[in-house]
């Protein structure tokens, strides 16, 4: 019997509630407290998301409806409705290593390798390659300026193996204008070598000889829109400069990939993607072709090295997989989670199979191949992308009017936009306004690295100011790499003592666990403080540690009368060491300072700036 479906609407009995109804009643509960400044979240792309949204803001939105399920897979049915290749990066140190590792990973999970062969072009093929059928899986290179010969050497390979050159999968990753952006340097011929890459590889239907690199802008500190915006003016000029060695527009369009970073603010990092697609139909569209189909474009994302961290660096498994998630929902055609060690020592084995499994766990175990497209008609993710969409587009427009992008680079505008925006979020992570677990907040203050074991990134100097990829916790990390130097020098930890003071419970509690990931972030050894029977056990005790820095956790009411006591008694017996108060009673300030306070650790208050000059009294820096 067919089993009838009822079309009566769910939840039809409860009257329909109104966004302004909803509104009003928020309103009510705020109690005069400003909306805006309690709910309405102003990203650091600076326009505004609303705490709620309905099907009434969709109205002025249905553009939107023109790119939903874009990404079906209508090329091999078995793979799934949703199809995304997952591809892993090997670093060729020898192609007979190399080699191993990538059978290694076709054999447990992977379905693509990127081969990083830069400035190791000129290799054997046929050894890199033996016993990988490129047919049956993605071959992917990044290279540099030889990058022509590997590719013609590859196609050249394959079709010596009666292989259907037409069929091969991948992509060449060569991006002069990339390399200007971190080198301060660019090819003088990096278009002529591209020519060369195009003709050769437009032969592949899904093999994209130029790819448009926009991961360094994200993992240099750029908001969203500025990593948008500056990918598609990279993208205008390949399209404009190779069009002047005639490449047809849609012949260089149709070789083309996107690389984007993917960082862990998952409902914008999905629609950033969803957002690509659209602004790059209006670029197709711009230049003449109006029957550009958006799901044509190959996006291929990468774990941010932005988010990841080296202190408690398990927790990048963790973002890896958010990350994943964001890139895979948005609608990635290639995904590549770097291991959760790569930013600080040579990638394990073990490291490797993780980052792989990220991505066959979504698929195999949470089924994300089997839905196209599940955030289109979402109330809140749509706003996001039309937002990111506006706004990308309006800085896009300005770059152009600068002369475009390379002539903007050149000039320091794109630089100086990036730094603004990256100075922002460095302040955020200082105040802990953005957390990154393990490092600015929760950190395991047991955890020791050893300085010189960590990989160093030189900066470089040249004509030109260059973008500097790396991960927003590095001021933490700088603090507690020196802690740890510090540490490994003396014998021992500098020690943190928590005294506990007062008759408020709560404040107490809550100051001692505020003053715990306060300044357990710099490295310091934390002692948590016991509840006394009188201030004068409290300072007692705390002398008996000799801690480099005494926290008095109390409530600010204490701090009038049992704080002052304190600090006097304790300076009296010990003047050496920082005395900090935890909290900010800012009516006794002058009173807790003469008591003999250094200073005083609260919410909002910059935690890189606070934590150096401690460093610095204690002669740890």
């Amino acid at each position: 019997m067919k089993e009838v479906i009822s079309s009566e609407k769910l939840f039809a009995d409860f009257p329909t509630i109104t966004k302004e109804q909803w509104m009003e009643k928020t309103r009510s509960d705020l109690k005069g407290a400003d909306f805006d400044k309690k709910l309405v979240w102003k990203t650091i792309e600076d326009f505004k998301l609303q705490p709620y949204y309905t099907r009434e803001d969709l109205q002025q939105l249905a553009y939107l409806k023109k790119f939903e399920n874009c990404t079906l897979n209508a090329d091999d049915a078995s793979q799934g409705p949703r199809y995304w290749v997952n591809r892993e990066k090997i670093v060729v140190d020898t192609v007979e290593s190399a080699n191993k590792i990538a059978i290694t990973a076709l054999n447990t999970g992977a379905d693509g390798i990127i081969f990083d062969l830069s400035g190791k072009e000129e290799i054997d093929i046929r050894k890199l390659l033996n016993n990988i059928l490129p047919l049956h899986c993605s071959v992917s290179f990044i290279a540099d300026r030889n990058a022509s010969n590997l590719i013609k050497g590859y196609f050249n390979y394959e079709g010596e193996n009666h292989n259907e050159t037409k069929q091969l999968l991948g992509s060449i990753n060569y991006d002069p204008i990339r390399n200007l952006t971190i080198t301060g340097k660019m090819a003088g011929d990096g278009f002529n070598v591209l020519q060369e890459i195009i003709d050769i590889t437009d032969i592949a239907d899904r093999f994209y000889g130029l790819t448009i690199n926009g991961t360094q802008f994200m993992d240099s500190g750029s908001n969203h829109v500025q990593e948008l915006a500056f990918s598609l003016n990279v993208a205008v000029e390949y399209i404009d400069n190779l069009g002047k060695l005639g490449i047809s527009v849609e012949k260089v369009i149709r070789n083309m990939e996107f690389s984007m970073a993917i960082g862990t603010n998952y409902f914008m990092e999905l629609a950033k993607l969803r957002a690509l697609r659209i602004l790059f139909y209006k670029i197709a569209d711009a230049y003449g072709l109006t029957d550009y189909d958006p799901g044509d474009l190959s996006i291929h994302s990468i774990s941010s090295g932005w988010t990841k961290t080296i202190y408690d660096p398990y927790v990048n498994m963790l973002r890896n997989t958010t990350e994943a998630m964001s890139a895979i929902i948005g609608g990635c055609n290639a995904l590549t989670i770097t291991p959760y060690n790569e930013n600080f020592e040579q990638p394990s084995a073990f490291s490797k199979r993780i980052s792989r499994n990220v991505s066959n766990i979504l698929k195999e175990e949470s089924y994300f191949d089997k839905v196209v497209d599940p955030s289109a008609g979402s109330y809140y993710i749509e706003n996001i992308t039309a937002e990111l969409v506006r706004n990308s587009w309006e800085l896009f427009k300005k770059v152009e009017e600068e002369g475009g992008f390379i002539k903007s680079f050149t000039g320091g505008k794109i630089q100086a936009r990036i730094k603004e925006t990256r100075t922002k979020k460095l302040k955020l992570i200082a105040q802990r306004k953005e957390i990154f677990v393990g490092t600015n907040q929760y950190s395991n203050t047991k955890e020791q690295l050893d300085p010189a074991n960590i990989k160093k990134h030189p900066d470089i100097i040249g004509e030109i100011e260059v973008l500097t990829p790396g991960n927003g916790a590095i001021q933490f990390e700088q603090l507690r790499l020196a802690t740890d130097a510090f540490a490994k020098k003396n014998g021992s930890r500098p020690k943190a003592y928590l005294a506990l003071i007062g008759n408020n419970p709560v404040m107490r509690t809550a100051r001692a666990q505020f003053s715990h990931g306060f300044i357990g972030s710099g490295g310091f050894e934390i002692i948590d403080g016991v509840i006394t029977q009188s201030n004068e056990e409290a300072v007692n005790m705390a002398l008996e540690q000799d801690a480099a820095i005494t926290v008095i956790c109390g409530s600010d009411d204490d701090y009038a009368t049992l704080g002052v006591e304190f600090g006097r008694k304790f300076r009296n017996a010990r003047k050496k060491g920082l005395l900090v108060i935890a909290g900010y009673p800012s009516n006794i300030l002058e009173d807790l300072v003469e008591a003999g306070v250094d200073a005083f650790i609260y919410l909002g208050v910059d935690l890189i700036e606070t934590l150096t000059s401690f460093q610095k009294k204690l002669n740890i820096i």
